[in-house]
């Protein structure tokens, strides 16, 4: 790896969070400040600089494959050969346990295919009366607080959460859950958690060796630990000091799921003598949309140092509108007037609080000829789904087999279906004596799925959905006192997280920042959101339906189209994402160009000088061919 190319387009505070010698290390990464590039560049430089940081002693821990894969991208087009282990603390845990009864002549941990059939199960054993999914969304908690199951409803009542069931019942639930997993010989994800964690804390010998393999450990999104991925992560640590942890107390807003806050708010005490690194300037917003989400933490007694990178933009919109449905017209609206001739419609977002906003107003804007992904379920992604399904569907070895045989020779398929049916036949090749589900989950085979062609389609998503995500136009709906904060949020630590929520919606937006209100909703009256009391609001008069007619689109750019296709017939070849060979904003870029050399390739593109060396002119002679 070069190393001058791993420091090239860093700004001061980035090349510090880099190139620091040290250990334990925090990285306070606002929003937009390139904390994925940060992340993985300390790793790759770390490699390229030091004789003791090899690849294979080198665990990243992340939040959600997504990140993994793109982790594993990224160091790729650093030029890093060998694979680090990265993956969630799921995965990582399964991979461990895995080998570990290999080695020990066991049989491999096995995923429980379908929880709420057990929890149901377990419901009916202790003879109680409880929803399946509340009941898991308690243990889970629970679990993930490390907090004895007679003992959940007080711990839950301190931080303002109700367990649904009363202390005896609960403890009947949990105690019958866990009977009903060891009759079927299978385990959920916190089991391998806290399996890892016994094994961990009792067989020396292979802890030890699991320690020597690890030695250099990195953790995104610190700030959504939980206690008992915290565990994980110290018994994994034993009292060394190589770590780092990258993370953003503003975006903490994951307590509802276990997530404690006070991991990164508290990480000098947590870790004494470690030194942070601040990660201040955003590249993605404007100064308006910065200065309005600062507003936001503002009101509930928070605060933001980020500065904005990017020059003035539009000011940031408040919209009053008289009722709910008058709202929901008036997005489809306001998106028409955003998106006009020219802009894609997946340039945009809509977000909100509650799935249930999303349905209503995904509902308005089909009626309104609006095309929209609610949560994120792109066309790629709803094939996905229903091809992972038809394969967990096959109850044994047999029925998947005959089912790979049917998609393969179906000259018809669908591409995502065709692959997933690949993996299938990797999986029966291997004979590795797991369950489908539990391999898929182990190998990651499907992280770099994506759109080769991303779906033309407004995203809806919620808050939470939205996390790590970006839009150049977000318009935030629903912003009322009950629902932002929400009124199930009754501590000052959960107002706190709600501001943070929002904190974290408004900071999705690169340019355009709007936000939506109602006077009623659902019948009822309401009022404009506290934390938006420093935005000025403009009172809209109710919205006429829009017509279902389509605005007038530009005619696609025929070269941009054929590096288009370039792209992702180059992606194929190499068995990548098409993004891993390069971004959508650099094709348009080179497309409207139209450079002749490879350095100026380089100077319009996301490519290094490695990458590019290799790339570029491949992409020219497409360009070349397209003109």
């Amino acid at each position: 790896m070069d190393v001058d190319e791993l420091l090239a387009g860093l700004d001061a505070d980035q090349r510090a969070a880099v190139t620091v010698a040290a250990a334990p290390l925090a990285i306070v990464a606002a929003a937009g400040s390139g904390k994925t590039t940060v992340l993985t560049r300390r790793i790759a430089y770390r490699i390229a600089t030091d004789p003791d940081v090899q690849p294979q002693h080198v665990l990243a821990l992340t939040f959600t494959n997504q990140a993994a894969g793109e982790l594993h991208k990224r160091l790729r087009r650093a030029g890093l050969r060998e694979r680090i282990e990265a993956g969630t603390f799921h995965a990582v845990a399964m991979r461990l346990l895995r080998q570990r009864s290999i080695d020990l002549g066991q049989r491999p941990p096995s995923i429980a295919s379908d929880r709420f059939r057990l929890m149901n199960e377990a419901i009916r054993l202790a003879g109680v009366n409880a929803e399946p999914s509340v009941a898991l969304a308690d243990l889970d908690w629970a679990r993930a607080r490390r907090v004895p199951f007679a003992e959940a409803a007080a711990a839950a009542k301190r931080v303002g959460r109700r367990i649904n069931l009363g202390p005896t019942e609960f403890v009947a639930v949990a105690q019958a859950y866990a009977t009903i997993k060891n009759r079927r010989g299978v385990v959920d994800f916190d089991d391998l958690l806290e399996q890892s964690l016994q094994a961990l804390g009792t067989d020396k010998a292979w802890a030890a060796g699991v320690r020597w393999r690890f030695r250099h450990l990195f953790v995104d999104e610190c700030q959504d630990l939980n206690p008992l991925q915290f565990a994980f992560l110290e018994a994994l640590r034993d009292g060394r000091s190589d770590l780092c942890l990258v993370g953003d107390p503003r975006q903490a807003i994951f307590s509802f799921n276990g997530a404690d806050p006070t991991i990164m708010d508290n990480v000098e005490q947590v870790y004494p003598g470690i030194t942070i690194t601040r990660l201040t300037r955003n590249y993605r917003c404007t100064p308006q949309i910065i200065t309005a989400a600062r507003g936001v933490l503002t009101q509930a007694a928070q605060s933001d140092d980020s500065v904005a990178v990017p020059g003035d933009g539009m000011g940031v919109r408040v919209v009053g509108l008289p009722d709910d449905a008058a709202e929901n017209i008036a997005v489809g609206r306001l998106l028409r007037e955003i998106i006009g001739a020219q802009r894609p419609w997946r340039s945009c977002a809509v977000l909100a609080r509650t799935v249930a906003q999303l349905t209503a107003v995904s509902h308005a804007l089909a009626r309104a000829g609006v095309p929209a992904n609610v949560q994120g379920r792109t066309g790629a992604r709803r094939a996905f789904g229903a091809a992972m399904a038809e394969a967990y569907a096959c109850r044994t070895p047999t029925d998947l087999g005959a089912w790979v045989e049917a998609v393969t020779a179906d000259a018809n398929t669908d591409p995502v279906r065709a692959r997933v049916a690949e993996a299938a036949d990797r999986f029966l090749a291997q004979r590795t004596g797991l369950s489908l589900r539990a391999w898929v989950e182990l190998h990651s085979p499907f992280d770099n799925l994506e759109d080769a062609q991303p779906e033309d389609a407004v995203d809806l998503l919620t808050f939470h959905g939205a996390k790590g995500r970006e839009w150049q136009t977000v318009i935030i709906i629903g912003a009322e006192q009950g629902l932002i904060p929400h009124s199930t949020a009754t501590t000052v630590p959960q107002r706190a997280e709600e501001a943070r929520l929002l904190y974290v919606a408004c900071t999705r937006a690169r340019e355009q920042l709007v936000i939506t209100w109602a006077a009623q909703r659902n019948g009822r009256s309401a009022q404009a959101s506290p934390l938006i009391a420093d935005l000025a609001t403009t009172v809209d008069e109710p919205a006429a339906a829009p017509t279902v007619r389509r605005l007038p689109r530009a005619e696609p750019d025929p070269v941009y189209a054929a590096l288009l296709a370039w792209r992702s017939n180059a992606a194929k070849a190499a068995q990548v994402a098409p993004a891993a060979i390069c971004s959508d904003e650099s094709l348009r870029k080179v497309a409207a160009a139209r450079p002749n050399t490879v350095d100026e390739v380089i100077a319009l593109t996301d490519l290094g000088p490695i990458s590019a060396a290799r790339i570029a002119p491949r992409m020219l002679s497409a360009l070349s061919r397209a003109l």
